[in-house]
C-alpha cells in the first residue's frame, strides 16, 4: 500500500536537481525524534538500499523512501522546500500537524 504525500512544486524543482547528481540512490525520510514539542520530527538521507516494507515514491528527480513506521506519520502530509532569510531546506508537514503550531520551528522537517 502506498502513502499519499503531496510533493509541492518547489520540493520537486529541488529534488529534480538533487536527481542530477545523486550521492545514491534514494533519499531516506524516517521518522525521528521530537524537537521538545511532543510532535514527531523527520530526517532525510541518501541511502542505496531499499529494505522490506519500504514505499518507493516518484518524483521529479531523486526518489523518496519511507519506512512502514514513517509511512503512517506522513499519510496526507505535504513536503515543500523552503528558502528564505530565516531558513534553508525541505519542511515536512503531516496530516495531523494541520492547524497546529511549534514553537521550537524544526518539527515536521
Amino acid at each position: 500500500m502506498g502513502v499519499q504525500l503531496k510533493v509541492t512544486a518547489r520540493a520537486e524543482k529541488v529534488l529534480g536537481e538533487m536527481g542530477k547528481k545523486p550521492l545514491a540512490a534514494y533519499i531516506r525520510i524516517s521518522a525521528g525524534t521530537s524537537c521538545g514539542c511532543g510532535k514527531t520530527g523527520f530526517k532525510m538521507q541518501w541511502d542505496d538500499h531499499k529494505r522490506f516494507g519500504d514505499t518507493i515514491i516518484k518524483t521529479a528527480g531523486a526518489p523518496l523512501l519511507v519506512d512502514r513506521q514513517t509511512k503512517g506519520y506522513l499519510q496526507g502530509g505535504t513536503i515543500d522546500y523552503s528558502h528564505d532569510m530565516v531558513s534553508k531546506g525541505f519542511r515536512i508537514t503531516t496530516a495531523a500537524s494541520t492547524g497546529t503550531s511549534c514553537g521550537c520551528g524544526h518539527s515536521h522537517s
